[in-house]
């Protein structure tokens, strides 16, 4: 998994601007300044994990009911984890207050329902101090600007090493005391899904990592409709558009059964919108309604309505990807009818 920042986006200038021209206010103390400027840390902090445990959410389901379609598959906790040392100067104080993070200790910033973390009784707030008894580092001190992941990873790397082997007992911090838990992970897809703190409409599958803009997430409507849009870049993974020689795990036992062509052609951004309706319907996301993301991705971007080529490959417009998946919907439908296998 690729660590990112945890930044808060800044309010572009020219809105600043406007508002300044348009009223006039007495000038703010330095007190009043710095409660605006707190109050406004947690609420954008409140936001993205908000979207973060959104995304989890979806992911979970999408990726352990799809297990076995997945070319690597490995043990999973389920868990999302930050640390202190994501977060920039602004919102790492809100952050290291509001979910007891420090320095590089992993902190579970979402446990979705059913998740061997959930069932282990982990939630946000909770940090993990230690993994079958060995302690993790907290890393050095450093300023926002000199940050590196390097700490944090060499944690996860070692929460997943310790996943491979099964149950892992860990210490885990919650208000001040630590307890003893036991999470048994369970087998999904090897993929991890991250949001990019990013104002662009921008989703990618590098063949490790599941990458969606934080305005992305917001267009999606409701689960239905993030489904929509994690499954297509699921898609990608599950048909090795794009690969990467170090995500290892055992192959699912009904990959081989997939039809739809595997790596690059030009015809891979249709087949992804038709296995992703295909792999929301069996994590039990509603096809009809998922499709519904494109209407509502052609409103946002209306460049979206003609055809767009890139260096990642030909995207047909969206009405033609609506009427292509009509008769996927269809299919999805007769097979959920006849109880045959949802195996395009």
């Amino acid at each position: 998994m690729r660590l990112s920042r945890r930044l808060c986006v800044p309010v572009a200038a020219g809105l600043i601007a406007a508002g300044l021209a348009g009223c006039s206010h007495p000038a703010a103390t330095p007190a009043d300044t710095g409660r605006v400027a707190e109050n406004n840390a947690e609420a954008r902090l409140t936001a993205l994990v908000a979207k973060d445990q959104r995304v989890a959410a979806v992911a979970w389901r999408l990726t352990v009911d799809n297990a076995d379609l997945c070319p690597a598959t490995r043990l999973k906790a389920g868990w999302t984890l930050h640390a202190a040392s994501q977060y920039g100067t602004e919102l790492r104080p809100v952050a290291e207050r509001t979910y007891g993070l420090q320095g590089d200790l992993p902190g579970i910033l979402s446990a979705p329902a059913a998740s061997p973390a959930q069932q282990a009784g982990l939630r946000p707030g909770d940090v993990i101090v230690a993994v079958d008894g060995q302690p993790l580092s907290t890393g050095i001190a450093a300023r926002a600007r000199d940050q590196t992941y390097d700490g944090l990873q060499a944690n996860i790397d070692r929460l997943n090493s310790a996943a491979t082997l099964g149950p892992m007992a860990l210490t885990v911090r919650r208000d001040g005391i630590e307890r003893s838990v036991t999470v048994t992970p369970e087998r999904t897809c090897a993929y991890d899904t991250q949001v990019e703190v990013r104002d662009d409409l921008r989703a990618l599958s590098d063949g490790r990592t599941i990458f969606v803009s934080a305005r992305l997430v917001d267009i999606a409507q409701d689960d239905d409709q993030l489904a929509f849009l994690l499954a297509h870049e699921l898609a990608h993974a599950v048909l090795e558009h794009a690969t990467v020689p170090d995500v290892q795990g055992g192959r699912g036992e009904a990959n081989a059964q997939l039809s739809l062509r595997r790596g690059l052609s030009s015809s891979s951004e249709g087949d992804a919108d038709t296995l992703g309706l295909y792999l929301l319907a069996r994590a039990g996301f509603d096809p009809g309604r998922a499709v519904q993301f494109l209407s509502a991705y052609e409103a946002t971007a209306p460049g979206s309505r003609y055809p767009q080529v890139n260096l990642r490959g030909v995207y047909r417009s969206i009405p033609d990807r609506r009427r292509a998946l009509e008769p996927v919907i269809a299919d999805i439908a007769r097979r959920q009818a006849a109880r045959e296998p949802l195996i395009p």
